[in-house]
């Protein structure tokens, strides 16, 4: 068996690209190059190999178990055996193609749609991707999933009855709309491209505009649609911003300073935004990424943010990180709480990407450290009722609130009630939410 070096190939790729999901500092670093061999052979080697990787680049890598790596039947059992408690939730393998589809790509197999549940036990549509058969036939945030192919849905079965994530699988889903009556629809399962954005829009409020952003997904497609949302809210001369980021996991840094530039970059162009923080034996990688510059920017006392415990990495990156310069207040509930990212490894022959937690992040102030979560200003509900930009959802009306009246609330005068998003259990969900 042969290996790239280790040291030499991750050195070189940090010089060119860095990723961040939950928060995830993804580079095309160490391939390892193995010979296929049995499927038992080949788990040995994988579950060796994956041992070896942690053992020098995992954060914690001093509070390793020493265990017999050939001992797990899958590198995923092994992983899991590896995490630092209570630390470590996120160290993970996954598929070289998921890898790539989603997060390079900007594409997903499924129907293109978030689910939740309400406070009365209803399955809601979260959020739908603006590219998908389901956007366009009208479904929207806020929508009861009744029946999927005349079967009453659940929390329990929603997606034993909507199939695998597999092309061409039809499903005919009877949902209650907005306005209480029945719609059935024959939605297919087929490749969708991600739209990180969601929905934006100018509120007016009085004689305040105020922008709104909803943003999904920090993955490389992501910026041509943030400059066409920025650039409305510039050319629109908004007096506030909102980005609500509710159920976002994380991406790719590259995109998250993107996104910083347009909130910050005006003003704070070349100061400290993003501080790596490695284990010892890899302090010389630690370093600063500072705000981009944007002259087109957007130039305000505060932003406002809104969160859930699905807003996960890069998201919470951006909150934290803005603090140093502008007014970040964050409403709705406390934050994921992943202050820590990795660097993805990919095991050439083996089609699976190991990504073990590398490095912590900090801002401008060495203000980090938030593992458990990012706690709100505005404490405020996930409002399932209502879509995106509605004045009257909970999350939504809260900041109104506080735009108008200059006061801050200690919770919303409304009944506070947490995200309860339905996911499968695989580790992309992390990343991608959307099934």
């Amino acid at each position: 068996m042969s290996k790239v070096s280790l040291f030499d190939s991750i050195t070189t790729i940090m010089k060119r690209i860095q990723w961040l999901f939950i928060p995830l500092l993804l580079a095309f670093g160490m391939i390892l190059s193995c010979s296929k061999e049995s499927t038992d052979d080949t788990i040995q080697i994988i579950n060796h190999e994956v041992y070896k990787l942690m053992k020098e680049i995992y954060l914690w890598y001093d509070h390793l178990p020493e265990v017999d790596p050939g001992s797990y039947d899958t590198p995923e059992d092994l992983m899991d055996a590896l995490r630092f408690q209570p630390y470590d939730r996120w160290s993970f393998v996954i598929t070289k193609a998921e890898y790539e589809q989603y997060f390079e790509e900007g594409k997903m197999i499924g129907h293109g749609f978030l689910l939740s549940m309400d406070n009365d036990g209803n399955v809601r549509i979260a959020f739908v991707y603006r590219s998908t058969q389901a956007y366009e036939s009208g479904v929207r945030r806020s929508w009861i999933v009744k029946k999927v192919n005349g079967t009453v849905v659940t929390i329990d079965n929603v997606f034993d009855l909507l199939g695998p994530s597999t092309e061409g699988i039809a499903n005919s889903i009877e949902f209650i709309d907005k306005e209480g009556t029945a719609v059935t629809l024959n939605l297919t399962k087929e490749e969708v491209d991600i739209t990180p954005v969601l929905d934006y829009q100018v509120i007016t409020q009085g004689t305040d505009k105020i922008g709104y952003l909803v943003f999904q997904d920090f993955i490389e497609t992501a910026n041509e649609e943030l400059d066409e949302a920025f650039n409305y809210f510039v050319s629109a001369g908004v007096d506030e911003m909102i980005v609500d980021m509710r159920y976002n996991g994380g991406g790719s840094v590259d995109v998250a300073e993107y996104l910083g530039s347009w909130l910050i970059g005006k003003d704070f162009a070349g100061l400290p935004f993003i501080r790596f923080r490695h284990n010892d034996k890899y302090a010389a990688w630690d370093t600063t990424i500072n705000v981009l510059a944007n002259t087109n920017g957007l130039s305000l006392d505060r932003i406002f943010f809104i969160g859930t415990s699905s807003t996960a990495s890069a998201s919470e990156l951006v909150i934290n990180n803005v603090k140093p310069y502008t007014g970040a207040i964050l409403t709705g509930e406390s934050t994921h709480g992943k202050p820590v990212g990795m660097y993805a490894f990919p095991l050439e022959n083996f089609n699976i990407v190991v990504l073990p937690i590398s490095f912590q992040t900090t801002n401008a102030d060495d203000e980090g450290d938030y593992y458990d979560g990012i706690a709100p200003d505005l404490l405020a509900g996930d409002d399932l009722t209502r879509d995106f930009g509605d004045p009257d959802e909970e999350s939504l009306a809260a900041i109104l609130s506080y735009i108008e009246t200059g006061g801050l609330a200690l919770k919303s005068a409304r009944s506070v009630s947490e995200s309860r998003l339905i996911e499968q259990n695989r580790p992309i969900n992390e990343f991608l939410k959307a099934y």
